[in-house]
């Protein structure tokens, strides 16, 4: 089990590494955060976090040591899409090589669903079809890189698509029209993401790939038109039905190993007047 001691770096502080940060600090770990520049290292440090500007691309890793004196690492940077996604892969390829020559023990890596292609079924971490898009194939083999590292353990954690606080339909959106799918989603509150992160650290499982998003998975259209009800926002226009391809990811193996139990198991909870999520 985890210690209270265990120091933790966060690679990546924006809408989802700074409130991370900012809850394992309060629950007692001592916390360094990371951000790309020195106006995003003084938000942290006005907050009372420990932060270091690190800069990482296909050539070389900026950073101070103190921000590397870690027993874990999250790493929570997304591929970059303006890049493309061979330099993600450089990346972590680059950063693997460079934390065996730290004291960093664990690996946590945030990543996503889109490593899974539209089977137009039920996906578990066992599925091996390989995605469509571009950036799941290079989260595929930066999560690949990362676990074969015979020097430190990672665990990857396949977060569906992130909802919450700000991240919610917009009057915008729907102003403007938007048509919607009728197909199943695979999402995950905020608050969830940061439990199952704080989870894998206090049972000090490593090793493991976690699909990591909640059991409901409500049509986009229903949830559009909920939030549109909930919110007061003009109502969303169905797509006609047509056949396209979906998945519907399982997190069965996260709850049975972690024995967690998500805050927001059904999407649609979240904008519910006495527990919104999306203040």
């Amino acid at each position: 089990m985890s210690n209270k001691d265990t120091k933790i770096s966060i690679l990546g502080c924006g809408w989802l590494g700074k409130p991370l940060a900012l809850h394992l600090k309060e629950a007692g770990y001592p916390v360094t955060g990371a951000r790309t520049s020195m106006e995003g290292v003084n938000e942290l440090k006005a907050l009372g976090l420990d932060a270091y500007v690190v800069v990482l691309d296909e050539e070389v890793i900026t950073g101070p040591d103190a921000f590397w004196e870690a027993d874990i690492l999250i790493i929570n940077i997304p591929p970059r899409k303006e890049r493309g996604p061979e330099a993600h892969v450089t990346e972590i390829a680059l950063l693997r090589s460079f934390l065996e020559t730290t004291s960093i023990q664990k690996v946590l890596f945030v990543s996503s669903t889109s490593v899974y292609a539209d089977v137009n079924g039920l996906v578990t971490e066992v599925n091996k079809e390989i995605p469509e898009t571009p950036n799941g194939e290079a989260l595929r083999a930066a999560e690949k890189l990362l676990l074969e590292s015979s020097v430190f353990d990672t665990t990857v954690l396949r977060f569906g698509g992130l909802i919450g606080y700000d991240r919610v339909p917009t009057e915008r959106a729907l102003q403007e029209g938007k048509r919607i799918n009728d197909l199943p989603m695979n999402v995950i509150h905020r608050d969830d993401c940061i439990g199952v992160i704080e989870r894998v650290i206090e049972k000090d499982v490593w090793g493991e790939v976690f699909n990591a998003c909640a059991s409901g998975h409500p049509l986009r259209y229903n949830y559009y038109k909920t939030a549109a009800q909930h919110l007061g926002l003009q109502m969303p226009r169905k797509l006609p039905p047509t056949e396209m391809p979906y998945k519907i990811v399982s997190s069965g193996k996260l709850k049975k190993i972690l024995d967690y139990e998500f805050i927001y198991d059904d999407p649609l909870l979240i904008f519910d007047a006495g527990k919104r999520g999306n203040k």
